[in-house]
This record gives C-alpha cells, structure tokens and sequence, in this order.
C-alpha cells in the first residue's frame, strides 16, 4: 500500500475550504428550519384568527336541520339576514284577536327548541294569549374558546331585528324579548345598540354576566341604559354568578331611573327550571298583564 502524504500547507487550506463549506452548508439549513417555522406560525395564526372571527354556519345548520327533523310548530321558516338564514319557530296565540308576540333567545350551546326553559316557554305562552317566535342565534364550533361567542353579538343583532320585522309584518302590535342565560344578554346588547324600536318589555331569565367572552361587556351598564319595562327573574339555586350579581342588578336599575325594573326570584330552581317551569312562566303571564 502506498501511502501520499500532502504538504502541510494543503492540507491546512483543505481543511479551511471543508470549514467553510459546511459552515455554509449548515447555515443553509438553519435559515431554511427558521424560515420553515415561520411559514408554520404565520399559516397557523392566520387560520387561528379566521376560526375565531367567523361564526360557524356549517354547524349552525347541523343544529337546524336536527330541528327540522324533531320540532312541532305551528309554523317553520328561515329568516334572513346580511349574511346568513336561520331557523324561526312559530307558535301562533289561541285566539284570533290578541296580536302580542315574544321573541325567544337561547343560551350558549342550545337551540331554538331546547327541552328547557326555551321549548316549555314557546309551546305554552300562546295558551295565555302570547305567540312565540323561537329564533336560532348564531353558533361557534365546539373546537373553539367559549370565549369566541363574543363574536357573535352583531348577528344576533340582525337576527332579532330581522324577527321584529316578521313579527310586524304579520300585525304583532306588541312585541317583547324573553331571553335565557346568553340570550338575556344578548337581548340587552341588542336594546342598548338604540334598537327599542317596536319592543315593549324585556324579560331576562337567569342574567348573569359572561366575564370570559371576548370583547367584554359590562352588564350593570347595559342595564342602565336600558328604560324599558324589564322583568329580570331567576332562580335561588341558579348560577351563583347570577345569584350573586342580583342586588347588582336591581342597582343599576335604580341608578338609571327605570322604575319598570322588577326582579323575582323563584325559590328552589336551578338554571333550568328543572320541574318548575309553569312557576317560571305564570310569573312571565302575571308580570306582562
């Protein structure tokens, strides 16, 4: 075997040169590995920022279409708005001559006809003169934050004021919004936007104020701005955040010189008014006379 053996010097700016390539090569690498990262984040946010601003009309219609399946109404039928149809229940009063109507707002992951509080108040007020139009409001996938349902107070806003419309259209000459959990929220932010136009009470069931949603609201100041005649009820084992904020409420009320606030509390039921809903709705019927 023959063995070469380079001249020192060679072999000393060989290996400079092999340096040099490799750490070149390598810094390749890295910038292509941060640029990479990068890519990935930025796709990542950007999707993450389009989820979280846009309400999920796919699910939304899911909900629907199990309604459609399910439901006993007098009628069924989508309304609109800018950007989207939703589902309306329509439950007509006995009775040809009495032209009073409520709108009925679910809470956070229900639906128009939930088996509490929302279903027992649509089928059974029209017994006492009231038609009830159950509207589904605007959803967030079950993937993202319950934060996110901040997002959806401007469509709501649209639904009910598309619901007013259909209302009067059909001659309702009275109309009132009975909202429960989220719904009685969202009726307040709808009513604080200035959109009294056409509404004569608000009845909010199990208010309470929603600290995690995004942007944040601030319930006693909605409370004060609003003047119309206002039924705030719930029940003593409710939420204790609702519970809790009741002297709150009544408060505010006062502050704001809304002497057609009144609250009730109705001993023993939960958020659901679980077994306890006729006591529920004649407080609604006795409060609206």
């Amino acid at each position: 075997m023959t063995r070469v053996t380079l001249p020192h010097k060679y072999c000393h700016s060989h290996y400079r040169l092999f340096v040099k390539i490799n750490i070149f090569e390598l810094y390749q690498k890295e910038m292509m590995q941060k640029l990479y990262i990068s890519l990935f984040f930025y796709l990542f946010a950007n999707a993450f920022n389009v989820k979280a601003d846009t309400l999920d009309y796919n699910w939304e219609k899911r909900i629907s279409n199990g309604i459609i399946d399910k439901v006993e109404a007098t009628e069924l039928f989508w309304l609109e708005t800018v950007d989207s149809s939703f589902i309306a229940l329509f439950n007509h009063q006995k009775g040809s001559e009495v032209k009073d109507a409520a709108i009925i707002l679910h809470s956070i992951g229900c639906h128009a006809d939930w088996p509490e509080v929302i279903s027992p108040l649509r089928n059974m007020l029209p017994k006492f003169g009231w038609s009830t139009l159950s509207i589904q409001l605007p959803t967030i996938s079950p993937e993202n934050n319950i934060e996110e349902y901040g997002n959806t107070f401007q469509e709501t806003n649209q639904r009910i004021s598309s619901s007013v419309k259909e209302l009067r259209k059909r001659g309702f000459s009275r109309i009132i919004i009975i909202g429960h959990g989220f719904g009685a929220l969202s009726s307040l932010v709808y009513l604080e936007k200035g959109s009294t136009n056409y509404i004569d009470a608000l009845v909010v069931i199990s208010l309470q104020d929603y600290i995690y949603i995004k942007p944040p609201i601030n319930l006693l100041r909605l409370i004060e701005k609003i003047k119309l005649p206002t039924l705030d009820i719930y029940g003593s084992l409710d939420f204790i955040e609702g519970v809790e904020s009741s002297p709150d409420r009544r408060l505010a009320a006062k502050k704001s010189g809304n002497y057609l606030y009144n609250q009730i509390e109705i001993e023993g039921a939960d958020h659901s008014f679980s077994n306890m809903e006729n006591n529920l709705i004649q407080n609604i019927v006795n409060w609206t006379k």
